[in-house]
């Protein structure tokens, strides 16, 4: 097992500033190392039918005038997925053959079939079973980004559970001591729809990709209780995240319980008076079996898709409505204030690749007042004084107006479980930017396109790919995203542990700390541009010093006298730095990483 950097600071400095060891706390701190966690890939959870590869399946005048063909192929797929075994409660043979001859028996390589169907996997994230105690871990899912359409073809260089991101979100909650589980998901809607009929016909394929979506996570979900011993997992214990598009499903995940919250005003089809969501033909909100959904199986033996906790970082809600009578577990949000495709107050989804209006949606600005207003996160507020610099940032952001590209948004007072990220460049403009924490090659995407160019017939250049993703975000780069990986998950896990009753509930409180005399929070800490030092409590920043492991001043700012200080870090190396901080209530001494 590994140190973390307050145990290292520790040893460092012990011998000439007062200290404290910190010890490591399962779920909060990395407990493990790369060695002791174990990546199971491409673990296969159902089979269902693929809109992408036939793409007239989104058109219900297609299902309507194949409609025979159609029941006829959806029934013999299930057959073939449920004959397997007359002794085994459910049947689905991916999980245990590994002959591809059987994969393809079931997939079919007939072209005239108007279902073709897919296996979809997950990938499984956790600490090695001969060096964890724990039997019956909780668990994380990582619901991906990518608009519901496959890299490149979506117009970015993302949108799969391989992205650097996802594998390294994965990697440090195995590290955590959860287990991590990164499930693909179905793809295919309409984004180029065009004329008179196009803004319906996007708002369709797109509603019907994000139901598909949430079918598939709760398969994942459902098989992973299932297959609960097998992975160590606890059953009662789970959560969702999703990031990006993935954010999207993760919300619906949490809220949409009711059918006819798919039949509000907006997800109504002007030409025909129904819901675009026609449940008889892509299942019910469950998750169990329609026309074009294969699944039903675990649905029918009782196997719940029931989460302790959702968070997503980017992605909006379908509705406000779908928060009125349900009964959501605590939400947590981590958002860019100017995300320019998913709103953070509300607005119009956009098409990334046409910049095209798709739907309007409440953003967490919205969604997260109703969330707090209604109790759901609750559980946070009993523990309201986190001992961490990111709940501190987070909150600076509460009851304060900030610039917009819509003109200007402000931030209320009761969104507890809401991080808002203020993008700000060296030039001190500020970027309309939705996805600081992903990153990528030049390399990663010249092997997506040659692959998208060869699979799905498309003609994708690399470096316009590459230079196109560059603009919704600017210097991208994995030290960079690493940054904000560390902030998501400095703020996320305390209310995970919270939410989901796990580990030790004291540390994420400041129970043990002087509220009366305050303290300094540093963000983003490692840092490598900038840094904000933020005053809680009765606490006031008179000047600093930072030092290097030599002990010599690199940074010597006198007269700050405030509550809240911005300074820039450019100039110093890579490392570790130790702060005095002279305060009106004495001197504090913190650790700044630079990376």
């Amino acid at each position: 097992m590994k140190m973390n950097l307050r145990s290292i600071f520790s040893l460092l400095l012990g011998a000439t500033l007062a200290s404290t060891t910190f010890a490591q706390e399962r779920f909060l701190d990395e407990v493990f190392d790369d060695s002791e966690i174990t990546v199971i890939k491409n673990v296969p959870f159902g089979v269902n039918i693929d809109f992408l590869r036939n793409q007239n399946l989104m058109d219900p005048d297609y299902i309507q005038t194949n409609l025979a063909q159609i029941q006829q192929e959806s029934q013999e797929l299930r057959d073939s997925i449920y004959a397997g075994s007359s002794d085994m409660a459910f049947f689905t043979p991916y999980f245990t053959s590994t002959d591809p001859s059987t994969i393809l028996k079931i997939t079919g390589t007939d072209n005239s079939t108007a279902n073709p169907a897919h296996t979809l996997c997950m990938d499984v994230y956790m600490p090695v079973t001969a060096v964890d105690t724990m039997a019956a871990r909780p668990t994380i899912f990582y619901i991906h980004t990518g608009n519901f359409l496959p890299p490149i073809v979506n117009g970015a260089p993302t949108g799969s559970k391989e992205d650097s991101a996802a594998v390294e979100m994965c990697k440090q909650w195995a590290k955590r001591g959860y287990v991590a589980i990164a499930p693909n998901y179905r793809h295919g809607w309409n984004p180029i729809a065009s004329g008179t009929t196009g803004p319906v016909v996007r708002r369709a394929t797109l509603l019907n990709a994000v139901y598909r979506a949430i079918h598939d996570v709760k398969r994942a979900v459902r098989v992973a209780k299932a297959q609960s011993t097998s992975f160590g997992i606890d059953p009662s214990n789970i959560a969702i995240y999703g990031q990006g598009s993935g954010g999207y499903v993760a919300l619906a995940y949490n809220t949409l319980d009711d059918q006819s919250e798919t039949a509000t005003p907006k997800f109504i089809n002007p030409a025909t008076g129904q819901s675009y969501i026609d449940p008889a033909v892509v299942g019910d909100v469950t998750g169990g079996a329609g026309l074009l959904n294969l699944y039903g199986d675990l649905v029918d033996l009782g196997i719940t898709s029931d989460i302790s906790a959702q968070a997503n970082a980017g992605g909006v809600l379908g509705d406000i409505s779908w928060m009125q009578g349900a009964t959501p577990k605590p939400m947590i949000s981590i958002h860019c204030i100017r995300d320019p495709f998913a709103p953070f107050d509300s607005g119009q989804v956009i098409v990334r690749t046409t910049g095209e209006n798709v739907v309007p949606v409440p953003g967490p600005n919205q969604f997260m007042q109703v969330a707090n207003e209604m109790g759901v996160n609750d559980v946070f507020a009993d523990k309201s004084d986190y001992n961490d610099p990111f709940t501190f940032r987070a909150r600076n952001t509460y009851n304060r107006n900030f610039t917009h590209y819509n003109g200007s948004v402000t931030i209320p007072g009761n969104v507890e479980g809401m991080f808002p990220l203020e993008i700000d460049l060296e030039s001190n403009q500020f970027e309309n930017e939705g996805a600081p924490w992903e990153w990528w090659t030049l390399s990663d995407v010249q092997t997506a396109v040659a692959f998208s160019n060869a699979v799905y017939g498309t003609s994708a250049n690399a470096n316009d790919i590459h230079n196109d993703a560059l603009m919704s975000n600017p210097n991208m780069a994995k030290a960079k995203a690493l940054n904000y990986i560390d902030s998501i998950q400095g703020y996320l896990h305390p209310r995970l542990m919270l939410a989901m009753g796990i580990g030790n509930q004291q540390i994420v409180s400041t129970d043990d700390v002087d509220k009366n005399n305050g303290s300094i929070n540093i963000y983003p800490n490692p840092a490598s541009t900038s840094v904000e030092f933020i005053a809680t409590g009765n606490a006031e920043i008179e000047s600093f010093q930072i030092f290097d492991l030599s002990g010599k001043a690199v940074v010597n700012q006198t007269s700050v006298n405030g509550t809240y200080y911005f300074t820039d870090v450019n100039a110093l190396n890579n490392g570790l730095y130790i702060i005095r901080m002279n305060t009106n209530q004495g001197v504090q001494t913190h650790k700044l990483v630079i990376e």
